[in-house]
């Protein structure tokens, strides 16, 4: 699934560019799929709590598959604008919401660190040469790349109706995941997920953009992408074992301090070599930040009702992004060095990771 995916994902901007929808239109387009992740959080919830976290993840497969077809068509069919953001809304509520409970359901708290290094070690692996692989093929034809993902996710769900579920029919309410998420006590996870969810939104629509503006063709896009993935390997693996022996919050603040200066340098990316030595460095210095992050974050999970956490998690991370892609639509309306400051915005808002809940 990660290396159907991982063909695709980081090319939907630049197929959308390429047909001729401005930037400030592609936002806009990932401004609706968080504003209908909104409107369905709280029914996807409801029904990845009846139905269990195996079948939600299945459920999820489908929304993927019609949203790969609809962008296939979303030149021709206006209206498939509109709609597609739908489809990829509801694959992230059933996926994201039963992923994460599977994984915390199965994981060991001291020894998540290593698990989940061990997990992006082989996530990695089998989608290291995905962009390089991805960008050959859309070079030729977007629409086959977008059916041969879709093919390839759809056979990777296979093993999961072999497999049992681990279910628990769980309980929460409107009230109390509001109460969650406006909690004073809860104001540094807000301003972490929000710092996440910005810099990332960022990452995955504008930098694929500036990249193809850099880099000119979609193969040598691909091929950079895959080499800066190789690069930052074999980072995954010391730092998933120190993040077990050490306190998760230094090595915290160790990689905001050094993923900071990774974005500050994207501002300074104008030619190929550059894009190289700054997107590998961006890797390695995700690594050191996102491991212990992402570990913290079960471990506060574990702590309290874990199933909340999650939707409270999800929900303010495109809650976060309602507030922030209008702001960029409108920097990159006026067209004043748009990149650089969308770019010192990422930045700035990775500087946020550091202040989670202790």
């Amino acid at each position: 699934m990660s290396f159907g995916e991982s063909l695709i994902n980081i090319f939907v901007p630049i197929y959308l560019y390429n047909l001729g929808f401005k930037i400030p239109q592609i936002l806009f387009f990932y401004f609706l799929v968080s504003l209908f992740f909104l409107c369905f959080a709280y029914i996807g919830a409801k029904t990845t709590a009846n139905i269990g976290h195996k079948l939600s993840i299945l459920i999820s497969t489908p929304f993927l598959i019609l949203y790969y077809l609809g962008l296939t068509q979303v030149n021709s069919q206006d209206i498939l604008f509109y709609i597609c953001p739908v489809f990829l809304a509801l694959r992230m509520i059933f996926f994201n919401y039963g992923y994460h409970l599977n994984f915390l359901n199965h994981s060991l708290q001291n020894q998540r660190g290593q698990e989940l290094a061990w997990f992006g070690i082989l996530k990695l692996l089998a989608v290291i040469m995905a962009p390089f692989v991805g960008g050959l093929i859309a070079t030729q034809d977007f629409h086959v790349l977008f059916q041969i993902s879709s093919f390839l996710i759809l056979f990777g769900t296979t093993p999961l109706l072999f497999s049992q579920d681990f279910y628990q029919k769980i309980e929460f309410s409107p009230k109390s995941l509001n109460q969650k998420i406006t909690s004073k006590n809860n104001r540094p996870n807000v301003v972490s997920f929000s710092s996440y969810a910005i810099e990332s939104i960022i990452g995955r629509t504008i930098w694929p953009i500036f990249l193809i503006i850099i880099l000119g063709t979609i193969k040598k896009t691909g091929l950079v992408i895959s080499l800066s993935m190789l690069i930052s390997l074999l980072a995954f693996y010391y730092i998933g074992k120190i993040t077990d022996r050490f306190s998760k919050i230094k090595l915290l603040q160790l990689g905001t301090f050094l993923y900071f200066f990774a974005w500050i340098g994207r501002i300074f990316a104008d030619n190929a070599f550059r894009v190289l030595l700054v997107d590998s460095y961006k890797n390695l210095t995700e690594k050191i930040l996102q491991i212990p992050w992402s570990a913290h974050n079960y471990d506060l999970a574990q702590r309290q009702n874990c199933f909340e956490f999650v939707v409270a998690r999800e929900i303010i991370f495109n809650l976060s992004r309602v507030f922030i892609l209008p702001l960029l639509i409108l920097i990159f309306h006026f067209d004043f060095h748009p990149f650089a400051f969308s770019f010192l915005i990422a930045a700035l808002c990775s500087l946020g990771y550091q202040l989670i809940e202790k």
